[in-house]
């Protein structure tokens, strides 16, 4: 056993104050108990050697409880050092486990500690930015890189963070990653304690949701957009308009597209659709720039002018109306315009109303303007793509003459009887053209499409407020008076007059002009056809007097 100076410094003073002690006690005790020096001498002997016994025994007592004392601090001193390395060993284990959570974990995550050092990055974040661990050694490299236009701002919120004790929800932020894409990322950031170094360390992970901003922003587009044209809708102008009420020098434009309901009806929703488009492109040419356009109806739109003084919108009108009759189109469509400034202190829906009153007014001009170009259009589609042509217009309406006299029709009805014959068919021109090029009679799937032209021309002469009186003559030409004809299968006066009567003219003029797949016949030939229909096909009374009118023409 290896003695320090402090052991042999305790053992010298012990022994010390042992010695005197004894010296002092023990002599004078024998003192006391004998007188003769003989027997002083005798005891003393025998007491100095029950000293040397005495002194060895504590000193070796005292040697004894000293290794003792050294064996237990070297116990403890062990149980420590065993202790140190469990720690040790768990901290290493813990470290590595932190390291292999963030590595793998599913999200992005990153270990940073308050020297500024980013420690782990979990390939979840590697992935989805193309960023490597060596690309971002430093918390300054990180957001240099990921955040480019606000690096030295977030850069300072993150050192502040080293300051927070628990976690926290630091946001929503826009990542840019290495290819120049954009993330949105929801960042939470959290202290986790210190390090091998006893720094304070932190970490940071966040959630994607770039899928879920781009569905919102998706959604916000078209809660605000018209999803046909792209402009703003009626919900965005309502909002907008409501903002823009306290400014001044601004005005309403409004433009509404004449024809697309024509022109939906006889070339189906998708050409109109095109002409809708068309129509929004030609507003963004002419329009100025600073406008806000939005479409508020099927064919209607509006925009808001600012600073309305500069801009002639005569001119600009006129464009637009220029360019829009250009369209490509067998129906030639039109527009209208309105436009008025919004007045001091006045709301905006004030200054819409003046500029609807306009274009309601511009609107019957065009009307009036365009309806007998739209009506000539028509016929001329009729003459160009369908077996209809003006020679049988011609003879329907020679025959008709002298037949309306017979049925003592009145001057209305003669009209309406001239424009049934002119236009009777013109549903036609939505048919597919290859049924007028063949030569045989009709397959079944082709009459039925054929017989759908009785529709489509009612849509179309109930588009235009002309027509409309012959919209439903035009409907019923190809009734029976026996109910076995279509689209209804009315019978007897459930069909119009003007119907019954041109369904009488038009069959004799085709027996006796023929078609290109069935032969003409003599007229004592068609005469006789229709006697054998009346009350059939025909209504048998304005048989004899159609009949009657052939004659007389003899």
């Amino acid at each position: 056993m290896k003695l320090t100076k402090s052991d042999a410094f305790r053992i010298s003073t012990i022994y010390l104050i042992f010695g005197v002690l004894w010296i002092l006690f023990s002599d004078w005790f024998l003192l006391w108990l004998y007188d003769d020096i003989d027997q002083f001498v005798y005891y003393s002997t025998i007491k100095g050697l029950v000293y040397v016994m005495l002194s060895a025994f504590v000193i070796w007592l005292v040697l004894h409880l000293q290794s003792f004392k050294r064996i237990e601090e070297k116990q403890a001193m062990l149980v420590q050092v065993q202790s140190n390395e469990k720690i040790e060993q768990a901290l290493a284990t813990e470290r590595k486990t932190l390291s292999h959570i963030v590595k793998h974990a599913p999200v992005p995550m990153m270990v940073h500690n308050e020297s500024r050092q980013i420690v782990h990055i979990s390939d979840a974040l590697t992935a989805l930015t193309g960023y490597q661990k060596n690309d971002i050694p430093t918390i300054r490299a990180w957001c240099e890189r990921a955040y480019p236009f606000r690096y030295e701002e977030i850069y300072n919120h993150m050192v502040q963070l080293y300051q927070i004790k628990d976690s926290m929800f630091e946001g929503n932020y826009q990542v840019h990653t290495s290819d120049g894409n954009m993330l949105y990322w929801d960042i939470y950031t959290a202290y986790i304690g210190l390090d091998q170094n006893g720094m304070r360390s932190f970490l940071t992970s966040a959630i994607d949701v770039t899928e879920r901003k781009s569905k919102e922003k998706e959604l916000t587009h078209q809660s605000y957009h018209d999803d046909l044209t792209g402009l703003f809708n009626r919900r965005y102008y309502n909002e907008i308009a409501h903002k823009l009420e306290h400014m001044q020098d601004i005005g309403v434009v409004l433009c509404d597209l004449n024809g697309l309901k024509l022109i939906n009806d006889v070339f189906g929703h998708a050409h109109g659709d095109d002409l809708l488009i068309t129509f929004a492109n030609l507003l963004k040419k002419h329009l100025p720039k600073n406008v806000t356009i939005a479409r508020i109806g099927g064919d209607e739109f509006v925009a808001i002018v600012y600073d309305f003084d500069r801009y002639d919108f005569d001119g600009i009108a006129q464009q637009i109306k220029t360019d829009i009759q250009s369209y490509k189109d067998d129906i030639i469509p039109s527009a209208a315009l309105g436009y008025a400034k919004k007045r001091p202190k006045e709301k905006i829906k004030h200054a819409f109303v003046r500029a609807e009153n306009m274009l309601y007014q511009d609107k019957i001009y065009e009307y009036n303007h365009q309806t007998n170009n739209i009506i000539k259009a028509l016929k001329n589609t009729l003459y160009k793509k369908t077996d209809e042509t003006e020679e049988h217009i011609k003879r329907l309406k020679a025959l008709a003459k002298p037949f309306m006299k017979a049925l003592d029709m009145n001057d209305e009805q003669e009209k309406e009887m001239m424009l049934l014959i002119e236009l009777h068919d013109i549903g036609k021109i939505s048919i597919d053209e290859t049924i007028y090029e063949q030569d045989t009679p009709l397959a079944q799937e082709q009459r039925k499409d054929m017989e759908r032209h009785t529709e489509i021309g009612y849509r179309i002469a109930n588009a235009l407020p002309k027509l409309k009186s012959v919209a439903y003559a035009i409907l019923t030409h190809h009734e029976n008076y026996d109910g076995s004809g279509y689209p209804f299968g009315l019978s007897e006066t459930e069909i119009p007059m003007l119907s019954r009567a041109f369904r009488i003219i038009e069959s004799y003029e085709i027996m006796t002009r023929g078609t290109h797949y069935k032969e003409k016949i003599h007229s004592h030939q068609a005469v006789k056809a229709l006697q054998e229909d009346a009350n059939r096909l025909y209504d048998a009374v304005m048989v004899d007097a159609f009949i009657n009118t052939i004659q007389r023409a003899k």
